[in-house]
C-alpha cells in the first residue's frame, strides 16, 4: 500500500479544469476500483492540502461519491 501522508499539489489556476475532471471521472468509476485502491484514495484525500479548511473530510468525500456514482 502506498504511504499515505500530508501532501500538497502544486497546478496552476489554468489546470484546476483538469484536476476538476479527473476527480469527477475517478468519482464516477469508484466502485469498479478495487477496495485497497479506494481505502489508499480516501486516505489520501484527508490528507491532501487544500485552500478550502473543512471537518469531517471523510464522510464529505464518501457523501459524495455515493450522490454522484451513477450520473455518468
Amino acid at each position: 500500500m502506498p504511504t499515505i501522508k500530508t501532501r500538497s499539489l502544486k497546478y496552476d489556476e489554468g489546470e484546476e479544469h483538469i484536476l476538476r475532471r479527473l476527480g469527477g471521472a475517478l468519482a464516477v468509476h469508484w466502485n469498479t476500483l478495487p477496495e485497497i485502491n479506494r481505502t489508499t484514495l480516501l486516505e489520501q484525500a484527508v490528507f491532501m492540502h487544500d485552500r478550502y479548511p473543512t471537518v469531517h473530510l471523510e464522510q464529505q468525500i464518501q457523501a459524495f461519491i455515493v450522490k454522484h456514482q451513477d450520473n455518468g
